[in-house]
């Protein structure tokens, strides 16, 4: 089944989507640093690849905004999508990514409004300021981080309540169990003060010195 949602540029070449579910996912976005990205090369538009290139060098004292996220769903017989949310997680690129949903912070989109293909829905959140730099502390050398995000909805299939949740492991449908996950990343960089690194120059250019005079000296 092909879908097509004019609206937000998405085109007849998003992947098929499995004709046996009766839900799933099959697109999501998200915005950062004032750019909107597609979570998976899967989904359609002209958007860039989140985590193809990185999202920049930063300072504590800057922003790293992440201010709209959108979800695409598909529902049918009978069945049907509700409460989205995205997940996500900051963390040093040296840690691993997590499947524990109790280390992810959420932002709600609350239920989908119909588009596109009947059955078809659109969940969003926009016009958020969520600093992802907030509470990283200034490093003394470049260090970099991971965000780490996961595209969640509700789901209600035979009688069942459930969640689909889109990631790397499955862009679509999504998968239902928290443990199967793999989420869509992307890196930044936190960089030191501009005053930190002057100070760092400081102390090795006094460390010179002293060298100097003390070769001057013996």
């Amino acid at each position: 089944m092909k879908r097509a949602i004019t609206a937000v540029a998405v085109t007849v070449a998003f992947a098929l989507v499995n004709v046996h579910a009766a839900t799933g996912i099959f697109g999501g976005y998200v915005t950062v640093g004032g750019t909107k990205y597609k979570s998976s090369s899967i989904y359609a538009g002209p958007e860039p690849l989140f985590g193809s290139t990185s999202l920049g060098s930063f300072n504590v004292g800057q922003s790293l905004i992440f201010s709209a996220a959108e979800t695409f769903t598909f529902q049918n017989s009978g069945h049907s999508t509700f409460d989205g949310a995205l997940a996500y997680r900051i963390r040093l690129s040296s840690a691993s990514k997590s499947t524990d949903p109790t280390q992810y912070s959420f932002q709600g989109m609350g239920n989908g409004v119909p588009v596109g293909n009947p059955g078809d829905e659109k969940f969003e959140f926009t016009g958020a300021s969520i600093n992802l730099l907030t509470g990283i502390s200034t490093p003394s050398s470049p260090t970099v981080y991971n965000i780490d995000i996961i595209h969640k909805v509700g789901a209600w299939e035979g009688g069942n309540n459930f969640e689909r949740l889109a990631s790397i492991s499955n862009a679509n449908p999504g998968s239902t169990a928290w443990a199967d996950v793999n989420a869509f990343t992307a890196e930044f960089t936190v960089i030191p003060e501009p005053s930190t690194y002057a100070l760092l120059g400081l102390g090795a250019l006094v460390i010179f010195r002293h060298f100097v005079r003390c070769r001057r000296r013996s």
